[in-house]
């Protein structure tokens, strides 16, 4: 489903069309919640990064570098002239992978910085070479795109629309105080995230 039919259908089970402005506020909430609910791959993206200078140490703002951040899945060197190992064409290629580390891990038995380590502080991400890099391939969890809500996207508004439908109108009756309502609606959402780990957790079925 797409936005508009989202909100309709969540509209007509609530039976309270007086509160449309709410409830499309409880849809994009809704939907944020259902793709929070865990590290889905259908919420992986990669993409190359290219800095302008090559360094040894990188520190990147996440929200500017990483679209829709929510948390990185892995970082890796580029070699934009490396030999593509399929066709054999110096098209670039994936070099060796950063260790993803808590601030507290980045130290070795010595105190000095460990090489080919990334890790997050705060709105940052700092990163750490072994080599002078200045392009690198990375992937991380995307929140879906909830505003404006000409440009939603959510695959799982698209596959399992209930999960977010049953969600928006649990969290519009308990904005308004009727929490007993609200409960109920939990209950349903609590299928419909079942069914959207189904759909979202592997790439390969049983």
């Amino acid at each position: 489903m797409n936005y508009t039919e989202i909100l309709a259908d969540a509209v007509a089970i609530s039976g309270r069309p007086d509160l449309t402005t709410k409830m499309a506020v409880a849809v994009r909430a809704a939907t944020l919640r259902m793709h929070q609910s865990d590290y889905y791959v259908r919420d992986l993206v990669e993409r190359k990064i290219v800095v302008i200078t090559p360094a040894y140490i990188h520190e990147w703002e996440l929200a500017a570098v990483f679209t829709r951040y929510r948390a990185l899945k892995y970082l890796r060197k580029w070699d934009p002239v490396g030999i593509d190992a399929n066709t054999g064409l110096t098209t670039g290629c994936a070099g060796e992978f950063f260790k993803i580390l808590d601030p507290t891990e980045v130290l070795d038995g010595y105190g000095a910085t460990k090489s080919n380590v990334a890790y997050a502080t705060g709105a940052f991400l700092n990163v750490h070479s072994n080599t002078s890099d200045s392009q690198f391939l990375a992937s991380w969890y995307q929140a879906p795109r909830i505003s404006p809500v000409e440009q939603y996207s959510s695959w799982i508004a698209a596959e399992v629309p209930y999960a977010v439908i049953f969600d928006a109108c649990s969290i519009l009756f308990n904005t308004i105080g009727e929490q007993e309502t609200s409960r109920k609606f939990d209950t349903l959402v609590t299928e419909q995230v079942a069914m959207v780990r189904m759909a979202g957790l592997q790439t390969k079925g049983y």
